[in-house]
This record gives structure tokens, C-alpha cells and sequence, in this order.
């Protein structure tokens, strides 16, 4: 079964649910989603975790000297 197709099904069977079940499968995803939260961040928390880097200026300066010195200067 494709990606597609088991979304179509679970639309379905989620669609012909009343509403205290649609309350129940609603808290089960949440809580589905926040208990792996750690494993995922959001665009946002990449976001501002490079920003945060990108204002360490001790740290971008030793970044970029490691980066100058695994350059080849002889090819360029």
C-alpha cells in the first residue's frame, strides 16, 4: 500500500468517526507526535539553533579557519 493510499484510508475511517471518538484518536496523535518530538525539530527550531551558532563569533571564527585550512590553495 502506497503512502497516498493509506492517507486516503485513514481520512475515511476518521471521516465516518462520531465526535468522542474524533476527541480520542485527536489526543492520540498529539500525544503520538510530542512523545517523538524529540526526535524531529521544526524549520523554526533549525532556524534559530543556526542563528544561535551563527552569533557565536568565537566559534564561526575557529569554523571558518578549519574550513580555510582543509582548502587546497595550490589548485584555485
Amino acid at each position: 500500500m502506497s503512502d497516498a493510499e493509506l492517507k486516503l484510508k485513514i481520512i475515511r475511517l476518521i471521516d465516518n468517526q462520531n465526535s468522542e471518538t474524533l476527541y480520542q484518536l485527536y489526543d492520540l496523535i498529539l500525544s503520538r507526535l510530542h512523545s517523538s518530538k524529540n526526535e524531529y525539530s521544526t524549520v523554526e527550531d533549525i532556524e534559530a539553533g543556526y542563528k544561535k551558532m551563527a552569533l557565536d563569533r568565537e566559534r564561526e571564527t575557529k569554523a571558518f579557519e578549519w574550513i580555510e585550512g582543509t582548502l587546497d590553495t595550490e589548485e584555485l
